[in-house]
Formats: C-alpha cells, sequence, structure tokens
C-alpha cells in the first residue's frame, strides 16, 4: 500500500467541471458479503440486491481511476436519489464529474456528481458527495473553534434507540483496503492530519444507516441525505437511533459516539418498498 502525500494532492486544481474517466463496476456477492462483515452486518439481509452503500465507494475509486490521490480525504455529505433496486453481479457504468469547488481553513471541500447508467441508458441511482481534501500543513494549523457557552442539543431527541456498533480497528482498517486511504488504518497518518487515532469510513456509516432502512425489506426507492458530523474513531462504540414518521417508516437516523455526541446523520426524503 502506498503512502500518497497530502501535497501531491494539493498539487492537482480541483475545478467545477472537472469529469472523471466513464467505467464499468460491479458488486459481486463476495464483494458484498466481506464489507458488510467488517461492519458486522449479516450479508444474508440485502438477498440478491446490492446495498447501495457500494455506490459510494465507486465514486472515491473514480478519483483514484483519475490519478487523484485519495490519502486524508474526508466524507462530508452523501446523497442518494434511487429510483430501482439494482442487482447483485449487476454491471452499471459509472459518469461522474466535479460540481463545486471551495476553500476550508483545512484545505478544500470538492463536491461532485456521479450517474450509474445500465446498458439501456437507463439510470437506477443518482449521488452526490462532498469530500474535504486536507492539507497537512493547513489542518495541522487549524484550531478548534472555541467552545459554545450554549449547552449542546440532545442529537437524539424525539428518536429511539435502534441498534449500536462497536467499532474494531482491523475490521476498520479492512473496510477501506480498495482506496488507500491511510487515514483509516495507520496511527501515524492520522495525527498527521489531526486526528487522535485513524477513523472509520464514512461509507461504513452509510452501511449502518442502510441496515436500519433495510430490516424488514430493502428499499426499492430511496432519497437518503447525509451528513458526517464527526469523525468515529476505529475504536469506538456507537449508538444507532431513529426517527419514524406515523406510519412506522424511518425519516431521520442518528449515528451518536460514546460521548453521546453526533457524528452522522441521515435524514429520508422518500423511503419506499
Amino acid at each position: 500500500m502506498t503512502d500518497t502525500t497530502a501535497s501531491s494532492d494539493a498539487e492537482f486544481r480541483y475545478h467545477a467541471g472537472f469529469e472523471y474517466p466513464e467505467w464499468d463496476f460491479e458488486v459481486t456477492a463476495e464483494t458484498q458479503a466481506r464489507k458488510l462483515a467488517c461492519c458486522d452486518i449479516d450479508p444474508t439481509l440485502y438477498g440478491d440486491r446490492v446495498d447501495i452503500t457500494h455506490y459510494a465507494l465507486a465514486t472515491v475509486l473514480s478519483a483514484k481511476r483519475a490519478g487523484l490521490p485519495v490519502n486524508g480525504r474526508v466524507h462530508m455529505t452523501q446523497r442518494f436519489d434511487q429510483s430501482e433496486p439494482v442487482m447483485v453481479g449487476e454491471t452499471l457504468t459509472v459518469r461522474g464529474r466535479d460540481i463545486k469547488v471551495a476553500p476550508d481553513r483545512r484545505g478544500q471541500i470538492v463536491t461532485s456528481r456521479f450517474e450509474f447508467v445500465r446498458p439501456d441508458g437507463s439510470i437506477p441511482l443518482r449521488a452526490e458527495r462532498s469530500s474535504l481534501v486536507l492539507d497537512a500543513t493547513l489542518a495541522e494549523k487549524a484550531q478548534p473553534s472555541a467552545a459554545k457557552t450554549k449547552p449542546a442539543a440532545d442529537p437524539t431527541e424525539g428518536m429511539i434507540k435502534i441498534g449500536e456498533k462497536q467499532l474494531v480497528p482491523e475490521k476498520v482498517a479492512a473496510y477501506s483496503d480498495e482506496a488507500e486511504n491511510l487515514i483509516h488504518s495507520d496511527p501515524e497518518t492520522a495525527q498527521r492530519f489531526g486526528f487522535r487515532a485513524p477513523i472509520a469510513a464514512g461509507l461504513m456509516a452509510i452501511r449502518f444507516m442502510m441496515e436500519a432502512l433495510s430490516k424488514e425489506a430493502v428499499p426499492d426507492r430511496l432519497d437518503l441525505q447525509i451528513r458526517f458530523r464527526r469523525p468515529m474513531f476505529w475504536d469506538e462504540k456507537l449508538d444507532i437511533w431513529g426517527r419514524h414518521d406515523s406510519d412506522g417508516k424511518l425519516t431521520h437516523i442518528a449515528i451518536v459516539n460514546q460521548d453521546g455526541k453526533l457524528a452522522n446523520d441521515g435524514v429520508i426524503d422518500r423511503v419506499e418498498y
């Protein structure tokens, strides 16, 4: 595994309109089982359907295929707009481009939009993500914001606890092996970018949310928006909370860290089974 420095990432001029090379992506049963095992999720949950979290990984791999370093990137937001189920073994063409680049005190925030296309031209899934491209020098200089005097709101107010997860360093590292982002597996790299320890990929949080959404049945159609608020360190215990509508459908999911702070939250604008 090659350690790619932040300086090489900073040398690339990110700009809106940059297009990623098109390529074909397939999720096999073996790949799905391996990824879910890293998250302590039963692979039989999805049957012959794909957990769409895989396609968030495809967006990361698109950056690699474009020759962009991924070391030190931090997932900030993710959105899925799914109109039809995707089946295990089905090949979709990945198309994507950057739509916005903004400066940040720790580097740059890059927003990208992707679509996953069938051979007949139909698009069962679209996705949008934003990532913080860390500059190690800026990350080192950036100071935490001053503590607020206003008490923090309870992130679980109006919710019920629906699950919990214990992150394990070996599984966190194994989950992100394809992307080669050492921020998920190497303590020295994580500390260089300002974290006390390696952090779990934001995709693991998406897995936990999709598991909660799929316990009764796997969604046919879904509009899910996720914000990654705080890092999930590779040895943390996490609690998963949910809010339901009057029909019993999940409308919000919150992942809370062991300090009781909101790590990730998801808003479900539409879910149909």
